[in-house]
């Protein structure tokens, strides 16, 4: 037993050296990361990266605060596993193989209507809920989105929780960055954690942690992340930390570019003059 625990604080400590624009889950049995509720709707999307050196843990649970609906998202032996009901009974997608390699891999939950689907690394399953209705719960009720494991409160409260079960799953222990949320409007918001017990690295993050005062617990992490020092993107484009530093997503917006600064353009087929004239959408807007 001792021997295990001093290798995952080995692994931690690896992963934590390794991580500059991420957080630390300890998988400790108290640790767990919280963040605001993800409106899913009938179309919402859900991504994040994630790093570890171990095979099970939890990484994401939210649901409709007791009722049916829940998605929760873990790894089973290296695999990515999601389960989730949206009503008309429990439903699993299972994706990847030895993900717990020490490399970052992303996960991509999609919802159209009845349809979901589940992306790691490009890699795609996808099924068909039974029912008739497949409206994710309701926002007003609807629980937070967990990170890592669940908070010991809920063990007292079952009723809460739409699969209960969830509270006796492994934590993760691990790196996890980029979370990132699309609602029903289809554009992707970058997530912030709620802060409280965060274990910072510098006094500067010591500081926004205090003003902040929300939850989480077990979680470690610094706070010189890429987008968070500087955000490049331009026009709502969303920043998505890397290794090498800030990227900006374009997605669903009228622009393009590194920033997302420039103009996005089209082409259309122009009889009078050459097979193709570039017009800008700003100018067909306008008309």
């Amino acid at each position: 037993m001792a021997a295990a625990r001093g290798t995952l604080v080995y692994l931690l400590a690896v992963l934590s050296y390794s991580c500059i624009r991420c957080f630390v889950l300890e998988g400790s049995q108290s640790s767990y990361a919280q963040f605001h509720k993800w409106n899913a709707g009938l179309n919402g999307s859900l991504e994040f990266e994630f790093k570890t050196e171990i095979p099970n843990g939890l990484l994401l649970y939210t649901d409709d605060g007791g009722t049916y609906d829940f998605f929760e998202i873990k790894l089973v032996e290296g695999a990515l596993r999601l389960r989730y009901n949206l009503g008309g009974g429990a439903q699993m997608l299972t994706v990847g193989r030895d993900l717990h390699d020490g490399h970052w891999h992303k996960v991509h939950v999609r919802r159209r209507h009845e349809r979901t689907s589940l992306t790691v690394d490009q890699v795609t399953q996808s099924k068909t809920s039974r029912g008739k209705e497949f409206h994710f719960g309701n926002l007003a009720t609807n629980s937070d989105v967990f990170i890592g494991g669940m908070p010991s409160w809920y063990n007292t409260r079952l009723t809460l929780l739409a699969l209960p079960s969830v509270i006796f799953e492994p934590r993760f222990g691990g790196s996890i960055r980029n979370l990132v949320y699309a609602s029903e409007d289809g554009v992707p918001r970058r997530q912030e954690m709620k802060m409280k017990d965060f274990k910072c690295a510098t006094p500067s993050c010591s500081i926004s942690v205090a003003k902040s005062g929300k939850s989480t617990r077990g979680v470690r992490g610094n706070s010189s992340d890429a987008c968070e020092d500087h955000d490049p993107c331009q026009h709502g484009g969303i920043c998505i930390s890397t290794d090498s530093g800030p990227i900006c997503e374009c997605r669903n917006l009228d622009y393009e570019g590194a920033y997302c600064e420039k103009e996005l353009k089209i082409k259309e087929y122009d009889e009078d003059s050459s097979p193709y004239m570039t017009r800008i959408l700003s100018d067909v807007r306008s008309k």
